[in-house]
C-alpha cells in the first residue's frame, strides 16, 4: 500500500483528486500533509511524494533533501517525465522527456535521462518490450539531424538499444500539435520522446499541454527512491486523479 504525502497547500481540487484516488485504487493507505524531510514515514514505507499548491522550485528543494537522506550521500540523478493521454482514445500515450530537471544536460546526465524514462515506460505501460525511442533536436545540423549533445549521445549509445527502437528526428521550430503524426522512419509512433534542453521540450510540452486540447499530461519526477508526482498548476482536478492512478502502478 501506498501512502501520498502532500506537500503545499491541499486546496480543494487537490483534495478532491486525491480523494477520487483513493476510492478508485485498491493501492493507497491514505494521505498526510509533509512539510520537511523530517516528516517522512518510516524509510522502508512505500510513499508518492506530491506537489500540491507549492512552487516548484520549493517542492524540488524538499524532493532532494529526502533523497539525500535515503540515498546515504549517494549520487542520484532527478530527471522530469510527462505521459501525455490524447484525450479522444485516437492516439495511444506516450512519454516526454523534458530535460526540466537538467536544462543543459552533458552525455552522461542524458544516458540517465534515458534510462528513467524507459524504466517508467515499463512501469506503466509494457514491461514486455522495448519502446520505441525518438530523440529531437530542434534545429539541428542538417546531416545529423541533431544537435551536437544528442549526435554525441546517440553515436557512443546507440548499440545499447534493440535495433530500430532508436530513431532521430528534426523539430520544426513551429509548435505543432500533431508532433506524433505517423512521419517516424519505420511508420511506427514513438513511446518516448527525448529532447536535449529544456528550451525544445517546454516548446513540445506547452504545445500540447496549453495550445492542445487533446492531450492530458500526467507528470513524474524520476531517479527517485520513492514516486514523485511534480504536477502543472494548471492542471485539472481529472488529470490530477490520473496522475495519482498512474503513480500506484509504478
Amino acid at each position: 500500500m501506498k501512502k501520498i504525502l502532500c506537500f503545499g497547500d491541499v486546496t480543494n481540487k487537490y483534495k478532491n483528486a486525491i480523494e477520487t484516488a483513493i476510492r478508485k485504487s485498491d493501492n493507497i493507505s491514505g494521505w498526510e500533509q509533509a512539510d520537511t524531510c523530517d516528516d517522512l514515514p518510516n524509510k522502508d514505507d512505500d510513499f508518492i511524494l506530491m506537489k500540491c499548491d507549492i512552487h516548484s522550485d520549493d517542492f524540488l528543494r524538499h524532493v532532494i533533501a529526502i533523497n539525500k537522506k535515503l540515498n546515504n550521500g549517494e549520487k542520484f540523478y532527478l530527471t522530469h517525465c510527462t505521459v501525455f493521454f490524447d484525450t479522444q482514445g485516437n492516439r495511444p500515450p506516450f512519454i516526454l522527456t523534458d530535460a526540466a530537471c537538467i536544462p543543459m544536460p552533458d552525455t552522461t546526465q542524458m544516458t540517465h535521462i534515458v534510462q528513467n524514462a524507459v524504466l517508467l515506460f515499463k512501469q506503466i505501460f509494457d514491461n514486455t518490450r522495448e519502446p520505441f525511442i525518438s530523440l529531437i533536436s530542434a534545429g539541428g545540423d542538417s546531416n545529423t539531424k541533431l544537435s551536437p549533445l544528442l549526435h554525441s549521445w546517440y553515436t557512443t549509445h546507440i548499440n545499447d538499444f534493440p535495433k530500430s527502437t532508436l530513431r532521430l528526428e528534426q523539430l520544426d521550430v513551429a509548435l505543432d500539435s500533431n508532433i506524433r503524426a505517423e512521419k517516424h522512419l519505420t511508420g511506427e509512433l514513438a513511446d518516448i520522446i527525448v529532447v536535449d534542453n529544456i528550451n525544445t521540450g517546454n516548446a513540445i510540452f506547452k504545445s500540447l499541454s496549453v495550445l492542445s486540447n487533446n492531450w492530458e499530461p500526467c507528470c513524474f519526477l524520476m531517479g527517485g527512491k520513492n514516486t514523485i508526482i511534480l504536477n502543472s498548476r494548471g492542471a485539472t482536478e481529472q488529470a490530477l486523479t490520473h496522475n495519482i492512478l498512474l503513480a500506484c502502478k509504478k
